[in-house]
């Protein structure tokens, strides 16, 4: 008899492969018996022979097990990663709703398992800033379309800049990025250039905002840096983001264009390179800023420069064919359209903001 079994188990007989689902079944429903019953060290002991167990279960058993561990608050951890990394239709319990999974299971699960695992896991009702990081880094549209739709993710200032990255290849993204509070406005005002003219619109709805209370709040700095011996250059560059003044009004008085009018009108038929160095340093930001405004395929910029640093509706036409859009064209009725909707303030705003973060991050030019 015992040669039979013997026989029977290294050929996988029927016997055998009945024993071991019921041997299965049993460890199974003592890693799911309630603390009152099991102390955590028999759970664990007996987890270890069950894992062992299912290595070479049937996908159908691995199922059953992975069902009621999805279940269990106090599952144990290797067991319930091994059936979370198995193939989605027996991890998808564990995945979509596993009480026991901590950061770091998850964190492996969206390194290791397949694209519907993420999907599962960006699905959750509540995902760390830690798995969210884990998963918007595999880079897949659809897991991260999910995140950013789930109000229960949150999302670090760090995996944002990932995403707004990610939004300017993906224009499905986009719209979802602006509308995540935890979106900044160095990000937002970054994504602009990436994005179509109605999202443009959203981030300047959102971030076009007033600096009256940082005005306010500065008012009596501005002549206390002026009597210092030496400039600090940090409160010169934050008071310079702060001023209402956008132009540089001496530069204005001395130019040989008469002004930042002047140099639009001469800039009709087109900017040539004295010119875009002329309109930069009378409006007072860097060269590559007001380059990037004028090569822009969009209007929105140049209705934010003309609004910011006081030209006319007559001046922002001439500033709006010389950088190459005909009249009645999108690009000209978007620049008008930001031109009307924006304050003075509010445009500066945008306009400081693009050049004061070139130069803190050192690529002003």
């Amino acid at each position: 008899m015992a040669e039979d079994f013997a026989a029977g188990h290294e050929t996988g007989g029927a016997r055998p492969r009945s024993s071991r689902a019921l041997l299965t079944r049993r460890l199974a429903d003592i890693v799911c018996l309630p603390s009152s019953r099991v102390t955590p060290q028999e759970r664990w002991i007996v987890a270890d022979v069950l894992e062992e167990m299912l290595r070479t279960a049937e996908p159908a058993l691995r199922a059953r097990v992975a069902v009621r561990l999805a279940e269990q608050g106090e599952a144990p951890p290797g067991l319930l990663r091994r059936l979370a990394l198995d193939s989605f239709d027996i991890a998808a319990p564990i995945v979509e709703r596993s009480r026991a999974l901590t950061d770091f299971d998850m964190m492996e699960i969206a390194r290791k398992g397949e694209l519907k695992h993420r999907i599962a896991l960006a699905r959750r009702e509540h995902v760390s800033e830690t798995v969210t990081a884990a998963l918007a880094a595999s880079g897949d549209p659809a897991v991260v379309e999910i995140l950013l739709r789930n109000e229960g993710a949150r999302i670090a200032p760090q995996t944002m800049d990932h995403l707004v990255r990610l939004a300017g290849e993906h224009a499905s993204l986009s719209r979802l990025v602006i509308r995540r509070s935890e979106l900044r406005p160095a990000q937002a005002l970054s994504l602009f250039w990436e994005v179509d003219h109605h999202q443009r619109r959203m981030i300047l709805e959102r971030f076009a905002v007033d600096r009256a209370i940082l005005q306010e709040a500065a008012e009596d700095v501005f002549p206390a840096a002026a009597r210092e011996a030496e400039a600090d250059a940090l409160v010169m560059r934050t008071l310079a983001y702060i001023d209402r003044r956008q132009r540089d009004r001496e530069a204005n008085d001395a130019s040989a264009y008469g002004g930042l009018e002047g140099v639009m009108e001469q800039a009709v038929k087109g900017f040539g390179p004295d010119l875009v160095a002329e309109a930069a340093r009378l409006s007072n930001v860097q060269l590559s800023v007001f380059e990037r405004i004028i090569e822009d395929m969009g209007g929105e910029a140049l209705g934010v420069f003309a609004k910011a640093t006081g030209l006319s509706r007559r001046h922002l036409n001439y500033l709006r064919l010389g950088a190459g859009h005909a009249d009645g064209s999108p690009a000209a009725r978007q620049a008008e359209l930001v031109f009307d909707i924006l304050s003075v303030n509010k445009a500066q705003t945008v306009l400081r903001y693009w050049d004061w973060s070139l130069r803190r991050s050192g690529q002003a030019g």
